[in-house]
């Protein structure tokens, strides 16, 4: 299954304003952080939902239990997650995509990092998709045959190219008669034999 999207961004920012909706001043108290949690999970759907996961920085809740500001921020937006969540699927459904997983966290105030797992495989539920799917698979596989082939040819290439490579050994008087004695040999049309040692049996000597 090829995934095509790994997104990490920050949102759920601070935009409840002065909303007094949610977290309200209730005057109950808690031992602990622990306490706290367990009382947000009963609360908020989406501490319980097994599509996508929410992480509460430690931190952060033993804030809310002493702050009214911070309380109010972080059940406002634990009440927001699952409609979100279900907008953002949605719009992937809508590109052809499928989210796989959605991991929210919430570091702090005014700072929630989410984490989506996106993949471009469909669903072969129906027969457009299967359809679809079998093209794909068809391409794949004839894009992999023509690489195959292109390696073969260029593995055949190198080893011809090897097999017409050879040593020439040319004997002269000097430097322009080493030339000259070249130029003569590399331009003639007639075989040259190869010794063993795959030095050239060809004397240039003069």
């Amino acid at each position: 299954m090829a995934v095509t999207g790994i997104g990490t961004y920050a949102s759920y920012t601070n935009s409840y304003g002065n909303t007094q909706n949610a977290g309200n001043k209730t005057g109950r108290t808690y031992k602990n952080a622990h306490e706290y949690k367990n009382y947000l999970t009963q609360k908020y759907d989406c501490l319980r939902s097994r599509d996508y996961s929410v992480n509460i920085n430690s931190s952060l809740l033993s804030e809310a239990m002493g702050d009214e500001k911070t309380k109010q921020w972080l059940e406002y937006n634990l009440s927001l997650i699952p409609e979100s969540i279900e907008k953002l699927k949605a719009a992937q459904s809508a590109r052809g995509c499928k989210v796989l997983s959605v991991t929210d966290t919430i570091n702090g105030y005014d700072s929630i990092t989410e984490e989506v797992l996106v993949t471009d495989e469909v669903d072969p539920g129906t027969e457009k998709a299967r359809k679809e799917l079998e093209e794909r698979l068809e391409k794949r596989k004839a894009e992999k045959k023509e690489t195959e082939e292109r390696l073969e040819k260029q593995r055949a290439e190198k080893q011809d190219q090897e097999e017409r490579q050879y040593n020439l050994k040319i004997d002269g008087k000097d430097v322009d008669d080493l030339t000259g004695k070249m130029v003569e040999l590399l331009g003639t049309s007639t075989s040259i034999g190869v010794t063993e040692n795959g030095v050239s049996a060809f004397d240039a000597l003069a």
